[in-house]
């Protein structure tokens, strides 16, 4: 599942499952356990790695060739700042819901025991 974010008149599929926090942390050294702290103090370089994982991922997700850099995704925030506030967004929701859930991003929650 991915959401839609428009930039420029053009469709951008978004979606933070782990491929996209995988590439997110390798693109960052942010580690797992820090994943929640995200927003606070979050440098710009972290900020455009984050909307870029999440497009790429949204991307092969929805069957579309991705070929975007970061300075690509940097020149699309140039042009439309909301860029981030969307792909922030996208991840909070995608993220607290998967780990209350235990589906998508974040640790599973044991199974409780029926007695």
């Amino acid at each position: 599942m991915y959401e839609i974010i428009i930039i420029n008149g053009k469709d951008f599929p978004v979606r933070y499952g782990m491929a996209a926090l995988m590439d997110f942390t390798k693109k960052t050294n942010i580690k797992v356990n820090e994943l929640d702290k995200l927003g606070q103090e979050m440098t710009i370089e972290a900020a455009i790695a984050l909307c870029w994982a999440g497009l790429k991922n949204g991307a092969r997700k929805a069957g579309k060739e991705f070929e975007l850099t970061l300075l690509d995704v940097a020149d699309l925030i140039d042009d439309d700042e909301s860029v981030i506030t969307k792909c922030m967004e996208i991840f909070q929701e995608q993220y607290n819901t998967s780990t209350t859930t235990g589906n998508e991003v974040g640790a599973k929650k044991a199974p409780t025991k029926k007695k």
